[in-house]
């Protein structure tokens, strides 16, 4: 039996969410509905405001995992256990609540075939960090790093890699607990998964700025896309709500959201 082709995938460990992530399901559910939407909760999670708020709009489902803070987190995603939940999907796209998708775009993505594509991240803080000493070890940052809060993968992929280099993981994260480091999934992807296979592809910068944007730290001017200009946005967009709100602000609203009475809450990763 071939593998269903894709399924969103929405991480999620409050009983109710935030106002503004409301905003961002709801976004969802309207736009990628013909697809199934997987719900990946903490273990003991009452689910059923999700429940009652997707009722009627797409076809959900929860998968259950014991995972509690944005530590644990990040580790469940390097985890071949994770994956394995979903080889019956060629891909999943994972679309946290702070993501904003702006129309169906998922199949054409899908049809491209990249193992990897993550939200471009528009932070000067990981911009141009080559210095002497990684040039001298042969050390490169990529050409980007795709945030993994609005990103798709390639199941068997990610299994393979994370089965077969799983003990490359594990001293990985047991290296970084000793130092005290903390830990971003999305960066580890970019830069150890095409050291670890050969064969692991990602888009070149000027795709994947159509796919996604997580834009933090940038000057406006020089983004690939503006707010004025909705031919101009990419698929969708990770973290509207912490990062440049005022910017992603007059976006949203044009969506028939209204944003100016919302409490700007952030969902806490305890």
């Amino acid at each position: 039996m071939q593998n269903k082709l894709v399924t969103v995938v929405i991480p999620i460990h409050l009983e109710e969410p935030p106002e503004l992530e409301k905003i961002s399901l709801a976004q969802t559910l309207s736009v990628l509905h013909n697809f199934p939407i997987t719900f990946m909760a903490t273990a003991n999670l009452d689910t059923s405001w999700y429940e009652n708020f997707c009722r009627g709009k797409a076809v959900i489902t929860f998968e259950r995992f014991d995972w509690k803070g944005h530590g644990p987190f990040g580790e469940l995603m390097t985890s071949h256990l994770f994956y394995k939940r979903f080889l019956n999907y060629q891909y999943m796209l994972i679309c946290h609540l702070d993501a904003f998708v702006f129309r169906n775009e998922l199949e054409k993505w899908c049809d491209l075939g990249y193992d990897y594509i993550g939200s471009v991240i528009y932070n000067t803080f990981w911009h141009g960090r080559d210095g002497i000493i990684h040039k001298l070890a042969g050390f490169k940052y990529p050409e980007y790093f795709g945030n993994g809060g609005f990103a798709l993968k390639k199941v068997s992929t990610f299994y393979r890699i994370t089965f077969e280099h799983r003990r490359y993981i594990a001293f990985f994260h047991w290296v970084r607990k000793l130092r005290k480091q903390g830990f971003l999934n999305d960066l580890f992807f970019c830069q150890h998964f095409p050291k670890l296979s050969s064969s692991f592809s990602m888009p070149p910068k000027h795709i994947a700025q159509q796919f996604g944007a997580a834009y933090e730290n940038w000057p406006e001017t020089d983004l690939p896309f503006n707010n004025r200009q909705t031919n101009s946005l990419p698929f969708g967009i990770h973290g509207w709500i912490q990062y440049q709100f005022d910017f992603w602000k007059p976006v949203i609203s044009r969506y028939k959201y209204q944003l100016d009475d919302v409490n700007k809450e952030l969902t806490p990763w305890t």
